[in-house]
């Protein structure tokens, strides 16, 4: 019997890397209707990689929710200086949820907690059932898990 292989995606990581390293491109990649797909397309392809590399048995996805999380609350500095989600990419991240919801993966977000939070529990619980779990990332935060 195969073991359980768990693959999480922290998703706005892999987003941001495939949208600043391809919207350095003279010609950004768009769709037919002149919509801009680059970053899209990036995720994209590092997911069929990172698939294809792990072969994972099942496969999530973290997302960031919107708004302010619990450390705002016991820092109210933190992430100050962060700028704002550039408006080109706003469109690009509806795209790969469309995306994740073809594939039927899941997407877990809540209200107050960042995509790393939620790996990390994810990947505990799953550690804790003796799942062999992955992490799809460039956060050093979870690389360290």
């Amino acid at each position: 019997m195969e073991k359980t292989r768990l693959l999480i995606l922290d998703s706005h990581g892999i987003l941001f890397r495939a949208f600043f390293a391809l919207g350095k491109q003279p010609n950004p990649m768009t769709s037919s209707q002149g919509e801009l797909t680059y970053a899209t397309y990036g995720y994209a392809e590092s997911l069929l990689k990172v698939i294809e590399q792990i072969k994972p048995t099942h496969i999530c996805a973290a997302w960031d929710a919107k708004g302010k999380t619990f450390r705002h609350e016991l820092y109210p500095e933190y992430k100050a200086t962060r700028k704002a989600t550039p408006p080109e990419l706003i469109p690009q991240m509806e795209r790969v949820r469309e995306l994740l919801e073809a594939f039927s993966i899941p997407i877990y977000e809540l209200v107050g907690f960042e995509a790393d939070d939620i790996a990390g529990t994810i990947a505990a619980k799953a550690a804790a059932d003796d799942i062999e779990t992955w992490i799809a990332t460039l956060d050093s935060d979870l690389i360290q898990l």
